[in-house]
């Protein structure tokens, strides 16, 4: 235990030092009125044996006043006693909450989430109980012991020193009984804090423990740390519940050696009888709060080693804040031979150094673990550098107080950090007073107000505990519109698109290249376009900035990212992959469209039961001719374009050659003369919006079939939407 852990415990009782001094007021008021009670009983004795009648009225309505006077104390006591603790419990819990805003990302790195939400939740209201009751007990119990023990010299000082022959040896039980308590509740707090921590994980785990069918291995867990902590508590249970008896036992010893010497007249000690008993009631009620101020120390004990599990926290040192400068941020960021390494060990980035200029944008590559992460963190000073220089502006970012610096800094990560509060309030988190135009023009741009507006509440609607309600993609163009409302001049995206799918991918994205415009942006990514269209391409390898340049330039270098272009950004083998001499990097893969259906599918397998729609065929067949021939007696109009266009199509589904037609058509049409443009879909490929297609245009965003209509070497466009 930390010296002055008491101390620093009673230290916060200052601020309600009125509640303090009246509840101790109420106690001593509680503590007479018992004095009095045995006095009473003393009196009504005398009373009986004399001939005096005078007093009945006062003697009787003196008890209800004792009684009234009791109670009052005890309420007033009681009452203003809890208000001390619960204020210290509130000042506890708010001042770990504002702590953990101003302590460093490595201290959350290196403590389990489950362990800090169990001090604010758990650890503090053992404090309390150390603060409050256990000094209700000490104030209560200790003014009637001090005026029981006064009363009863008054009544026979012989007898009472008599009474407290035995009290070196209650001290003795309780010192040794108060060592191993300490040391069993320093144990508790650790065992409670497993049980929150296992408990959070899963509850925020749930899904993986299911998909991993986990359940079993999780309640061992549980149940292990569980089981640790009842034994812990029934040990602490069974140290102080066994010295309560011993210690009664010890005053009952006490009290039958003051009744042999009181009864026999030894020592020169004679009591009347009314003095007999008084005395030994007074004695009697001795023995209640003997036994509580015994039992007090298991709460004392609690109660200090969580003190000095929060204190231990309160202790810890602050983000270095020294800045001051709050000057506005352009976005010019230098890294000048910048290391950085944990405190576990090895350096994780070393000796790195580059500049982007205001306005660019930057993607940083590499494969897991080589520090890309690491940069984007010391900008914001999530960490500090060890070594070299992190410059915004020409300005050491150590020289920009923290709350400016990072308010010119948006991060859209790949798991954005929601909220469970309403949209409003998470695109425009922290901001206290929400400028409505503002809020739907981000929520615009980032491609989310579709969505939105759909919900029943709108903009008002609740999303659940870290936007369980949305999508995957919902999620990360909220995130997406919180940074537009932010309007930061320096953007990090941190993987941002890395977990999600195709077709949500290619929305977020969207909303992306729109906030990274004329801001400088740091991307951290696996998603080869984005990596293509930056200005420049920063190389990592563990830890070293081994490459830059532009996509081309890097691709021609044929070093690390080459290998990781081959491989999709995925990690690589170490040695170098030999290239062919074909044009085409990597072997294509084509994910199948979203409206691809059960038909289409199972046209391209050439399943069996398709035979069975050959009724349908014959129905189409007959009413598509009737429709040409419709066309053809000019009976139905039709589209007509100021220029000839020539549409190939699918009647019915795919496979039938369309692309060597159109391919032909194309080829014809130039030996007739004409300047012929293409326009296709793009079928299995990922691209944006409308997509000019030329011979260096690769297979991944434009799929095979426009690869090959590519070659023809004419004015060519692909779009979903044709």
């Amino acid at each position: 235990m930390k010296t002055g852990s008491l101390r620093r415990i009673l230290s916060y009782t200052y601020a309600y030092r009125w509640s303090f001094f009246i509840s101790v007021l109420g106690f001593i008021s509680f503590a007479l009125a018992d004095i009095a009670a045995v006095e009473w009983i003393r009196r009504i004795i005398t009373y009986i044996d004399s001939d005096d009648e005078s007093l009945n009225t006062i003697l009787a309505m003196s008890l209800i006043v004792i009684a009234i006077v009791r109670g009052l104390g005890f309420f007033i006591g009681n009452y203003f006693m809890s208000k001390v603790g619960f204020g210290i419990v509130h000042d506890l819990r708010a001042e770990l909450f504002q702590k953990l805003h101003d302590l460093p990302k490595s201290y959350f790195d290196a403590n389990q989430s489950g362990q800090l939400i169990n001090r604010i939740t758990f650890t503090t209201t053992q404090v309390s109980t150390a603060a409050s009751d256990a000094v209700k007990i000490i104030v209560r119990e200790g003014f009637l012991l001090v005026g029981l023990f006064a009363y009863l010299m008054f009544l026979n000082f012989k007898l009472t020193l008599l009474l407290i022959i035995t009290a070196p040896l209650i001290a003795l039980i309780v010192y040794v009984a108060g060592k191993r308590l300490k040391k069993l509740a320093t144990k508790i707090q650790t065992a409670m804090g497993d049980v929150t921590h296992i408990a959070s994980e899963a509850v925020d785990g749930h899904v993986e423990i299911k998909s991993f069918n986990a359940e079993e291995y999780e309640n061992r867990r549980f149940l292990e740390a569980n089981a640790s902590n009842k034994n812990q508590n029934l040990k602490l249970e069974a140290t102080g519940n066994l010295a309560t008896p011993i210690i009664q036992i010890l005053v009952s010893i006490s009290l039958s050696l003051v009744a042999f010497f009181a009864l026999g007249s030894q020592l020169g000690i004679t009591l009347d009888a009314e003095t007999f008993v008084a005395f030994f009631t007074a004695a009697g009620l001795m023995a209640k709060p003997i036994r509580q101020l015994s039992n007090i120390n298991i709460i004392i004990q609690k109660g200090l080693a969580a003190a000095n599990e929060i204190f231990e926290q309160l202790d810890q040192q602050n983000e270095d804040n020294s800045g001051n400068i709050e000057s506005q941020i352009l976005g010019n960021i230098e890294f000048k031979n910048v290391s950085f390494s944990y405190d576990t060990g090895g350096l994780i980035i070393d000796d790195v150094s580059f500049k982007i200029d205001r306005n660019e944008t930057v993607a940083i590559v590499g494969k897991s673990g080589s520090g890309k992460s690491t940069i984007a963190n010391l900008i914001p000073r999530f960490y500090n550098h060890s070594k070299g220089e992190v410059l915004i502006d020409g300005i050491s970012v150590n020289d920009y107080s923290l709350k400016h610096l990072r308010s010119s800094i948006s991060i859209v990560n790949q798991s954005p950090s929601l909220f469970n509060d309403t949209i409003a309030k998470n695109i425009a988190y922290g901001d206290d007073f929400i400028d409505s135009q503002k809020l739907i023009e981000s929520a615009k741009q980032a491609g989310c107000i579709d969505f939105i507006e759909q919900l029943p509440e709108g903009f008002e609607s609740e999303i659940g505990d870290d936007g369980v309600l949305l999508s995957g993609g919902q999620r990360q163009r909220l995130a997406i519109a919180r940074a537009f409302y932010k309007d930061s001049p320096i953007i990090i995206l941190d993987e941002a698109t890395s977990s999600l799918d195709t077709e949500s991918e290619l929305i977020v994205q969207e909303a992306l290249e729109k906030l990274i415009t004329n801001r400088t942006t740091i991307v951290i990514a696996h998603r080869l376009s984005t990596i293509e269209n930056a200005s420049r391409i920063l190389v990592l390898d563990n830890g070293v900035l081994s490459e830059t340049g532009t996509h081309k330039e890097l691709l021609s270098n044929e070093g690390i990212y080459q290998s990781l272009y081959q491989n999709k950004f995925e990690e690589s083998p170490p040695e170098k992959v030999k290239i062919s001499e074909s044009k085409q990097i990597y072997v294509p893969e084509y994910d199948e469209e979203d409206n691809a259906s059960f038909v289409v599918d199972s046209w391209y397998k050439k399943s069996l039961w398709l035979y069975l729609l050959i009724p349908f065929s014959f129905l189409f067949k007959y009413l598509t001719k009737r429709r040409r021939r419709k066309y053809i007696q000019g009976k139905s109009k039709s589209y007509k374009s100021d220029i000839p266009i020539i549409i190939v199509g699918n009647l019915t589904i795919g496979g039938t050659g369309k692309t060597p037609l159109v391919a032909y058509i194309a080829q014809e049409l130039i030996k007739l003369g004409y300047k012929p443009g293409l326009v296709s879909r793009g079928y299995g490929g990922k691209f944006r919006e409308t997509l000019e297609v030329t011979n260096q245009t690769s297979v991944k965003q434009t799929g095979d079939e426009a690869q090959i209509l590519a070659k023809l070497n004419l004015p060519f466009y692909i779009d979903k939407n044709r």
